[in-house]
């Protein structure tokens, strides 16, 4: 049996630990679970080929490419047997904290005899004023979160995959327990799951909490896509997106633009025009509203009678 493999929430993390010294095989689970189709048969030949189809789609790559840096690096956590440690590397944002608990959710089912499974999850670091990712701290500290790294108990196992499979139900409220009642041992999944409520339209204005912000930025001047993206990147702060992500966002609000490269909004645009016919999780977008006066999510139609 070795003794330690290393699942990393990105290739940036992976880098970063090579550098640190911290000795083990190393897999980066990279998919993007808090975007597309999910459903709870994670790691199945159904689930495969749904995300693969998805993925392709949503950043314009190939099947192939998702076989090899998802599927085939997938298979190397699949061997979870073959250590005596699995250490899990991972961050405090939406896009990490699906991550994970889609990841828990899996090892929840398998047979862990003798295999110890340990969380390093990072947020609030001693001396910085912001959250921090692992991407932006020194390598020199990751020796010392390794040593705080903290053993996951059958509960931990349990709790992280009722948070998935709720995130994979066709009914987002099914999230609200997770948010209400946050968890001591996974601190930051509650706010990680109401940023992911407010990707749904407003009750108010018919845009989603991003869309918001892409609507106030180009308001205040920013009209490049390069200029917008770097904005969009410096001000969320629970999703943890990448480029590729907000160009989707811009491509879909195509139809309340009347340019692009200088972006501009046409005067007295129809959100209703923006296409909502996807999914987040296991939810349908353009079935639900989140109600900014209640903050919560609830039905369109309900929304719409009431």
């Amino acid at each position: 049996m070795q003794n330690t493999l290393h699942i990393l929430n990105g290739d940036s993390t992976l880098y970063s630990l090579k550098q640190s010294g911290i000795e083990g095989d190393t897999a980066v689970w990279r998919d993007v679970l808090s975007d597309g189709p999910v459903h709870t048969a994670f790691g199945t030949l159904e689930f495969w080929e749904m995300r693969s189809r998805f993925i392709s789609s949503f950043f314009s790559t190939s099947p192939g490419d998702y076989q090899e840096k998802v599927i085939d690096e997938f298979k190397k956590i699949e061997s979870l047997k073959a250590y005596k440690e699995i250490v899990l590397w991972f961050e405090y944002d939406l896009f990490c904290q699906v991550n994970l608990m889609g990841l828990l959710h899996w090892f929840h089912q398998q047979d862990r005899a003798d295999v110890e499974v340990s969380l390093i999850c990072v947020g609030d670091v001693n001396g910085y004023e912001k959250l921090m990712g692992l991407g932006e701290l020194p390598a020199e500290m990751y020796p010392d979160l390794f040593e705080q790294r903290r053993v996951l108990s059958q509960n931990d196992f349990s709790f992280a995959s009722n948070a998935y499979q709720a995130f994979c139900s066709k009914d987002p409220r099914d999230l609200e327990n997770f948010i209400l009642l946050p968890s001591n041992e996974f601190p930051y999944l509650a706010k990680a799951f109401q940023a992911h409520l407010k990707r749904f339209p407003s009750s108010k204005s018919g845009l989603n909490l991003i869309e918001q912000e892409i609507v106030r930025l180009i308001e205040s001047g920013k009209d490049t896509e390069r200029g917008l993206i770097g904005a969009l990147l410096k001000w969320q702060e629970f999703y943890g997106f990448g480029d590729l992500q907000y160009i989707n966002y811009l491509n879909r609000m195509a139809p309340i633009f009347q340019s692009k490269e200088p972006f501009k909004l046409k005067a007295n645009y129809n959100s209703t025009l923006i296409d909502r016919n996807y999914f987040l999780g296991g939810a349908l977008v353009s079935e639900w509203v989140w109600d900014e006066n209640n903050q919560e999510i609830g039905p369109k139609e309900a929304k719409q009678k009431a």
